[in-house]
């Protein structure tokens, strides 16, 4: 474990400096090379894994009195499983990262929970090892080593513990290592963006030559400061700043995309398109179904009248198993302004942005697995005044890049 994780959080440290093998992954607390007795009384060794909660770089307290166990059943020193502790057994489960677990473990000081995560985590060490050490005396969690981990592995500049704590990490490894371009910055590719920069995505590259203006902080995440308006940055710039705080692969270009830029979308896992351009989408369009790039595309047309808003937000999905519903049936529009096109106004409401991001973002992981796709749609509407979903241009295949 790299020396800036433990050392900012004593209880940690303490575990590195007693010579326990400790490890961060995929947001969970490590323990490995435990000595313990499995039910033939042969000494083996397991890890302890344990949910990790932190505010910022510090350990806060242990909000539970459980761990997993990475190994076969942990049995006393005669070869009897450990019932007063084992809480759930043969509970297989991929943990993400690489990280699988066996058995669920709970043990609890009387009258209190933990008081940090060395006490969480030795306690239970000693309560499995101490059967191993009555067998092999040299049995010890204690190897007097320090196995480091490059902190740049993580595409995250802070552990991701919201992930560990829901247990998806092995559903985000599905998606992990993607580099992923957001073609357009405006309201819907703003809320894009922060939905991706959570996930563990390698690179997230920002495309949009335009400046981030006043109007543009009142359909964007988060809150600009009046001053940063003032800076008149490039909203590549604007964007890279926050999020960069949060995520490593950050890469801006502030371009403005057509045939002669297009070239830098190649090499992509996925695309999304969020231009209020429809006439700039077609070079784009074409460069990725040449190259074999995966794309969603969103669209807003909103109209205003005597009642209020109406109007329909668009997600269109592209892959190289299904492209002909974008061109046959003219499912994106890459025209100019039209009267009669649904999509030419310019209304947009910073609600409706992330609502059609978020769209677009869960269609993105029901392509690659990370949630179930019983729908396989390429085209889907969603209708503001009815509040209702239609799902057309259906794909026989339910996933596709596993």
């Amino acid at each position: 474990m790299s020396a800036p994780r433990t050392s900012r959080s004593p209880d940690l440290q303490r575990l590195v400096d007693d010579g326990y093998d400790v490890a961060i992954v995929a947001g969970f607390l490590v323990v490995r090379d435990v000595p313990y007795v499995d039910r033939y009384r042969q000494v083996r060794r397991g890890q302890l894994v344990s949910r990790l909660d932190l505010a910022g770089d510090r350990t806060v307290a242990p909000r539970d009195h459980q761990v997993w166990f990475a190994g076969a059943l942990p049995c006393d020193r005669e070869g009897r499983p450990l019932v007063n502790m084992v809480h759930s057994q043969n509970a297989r489960r991929d943990l993400g990262g690489g990280l699988v677990v066996d058995h669920w473990l709970c043990s609890r000081p009387i009258g209190r929970e933990f008081v940090d995560y060395h006490e969480k985590m030795v306690t239970f060490v000693n309560q499995i090892s101490g059967h191993a050490a009555a067998i092999d005396p040299a049995a010890s969690a204690r190897p007097g080593r320090i196995v480091t981990a490059d902190p740049s592995d993580s595409p995250f500049h802070y552990v991701d513990t919201a992930t560990s704590r829901n247990g998806t990490g092995r559903l985000a490894d599905r998606i992990a290592g993607q580099s992923v371009g957001i073609v357009g910055l405006g309201g819907t590719g703003g809320y894009v963006l922060d939905f991706v920069s959570k996930t563990p995505v390698a690179r997230i590259h920002l495309f949009d030559d335009d400046e981030f203006l006043q109007h543009n902080a009142f359909r964007a995440p988060g809150a600009a400061s009046r001053d940063s308006l003032g800076d008149r940055r490039a909203k590549v710039d604007h964007f890279d700043r926050i999020y960069s705080r949060l995520h490593r692969g950050i890469v801006p270009h502030r371009v403005r995309m057509g045939r002669a830029t297009v070239d830098l979308l190649d090499g992509m896992d996925f695309v999304f398109l969020c231009l209020d351009d429809p006439s700039a989408k077609r070079p784009v369009i074409e460069r990725l179904e040449d190259r074999g790039v995966a794309f969603v595309d969103v669209g807003m047309g909103l109209q205003a009248g005597d009642g209020g808003l109406t109007g329909i937000l668009r997600v269109t999905t592209s892959t190289a198993e299904m492209r002909d519903h974008v061109w046959d049936r003219n499912r994106i529009p890459m025209a100019g302004a039209d009267a009669d096109d649904p999509y030419s106004t310019n209304i947009q409401v910073v609600e409706l942005n992330a609502l059609n991001a978020a769209l677009a973002v869960i269609r993105w992981k029901r392509l690659f697995g990370f949630y179930v796709d019983l729908g396989a749609e390429y085209f889907a509407t969603y209708d503001v005044a009815g509040n209702y979903i239609i799902n057309e241009d259906q794909h026989n295949y339910l996933r596709v890049g596993l």
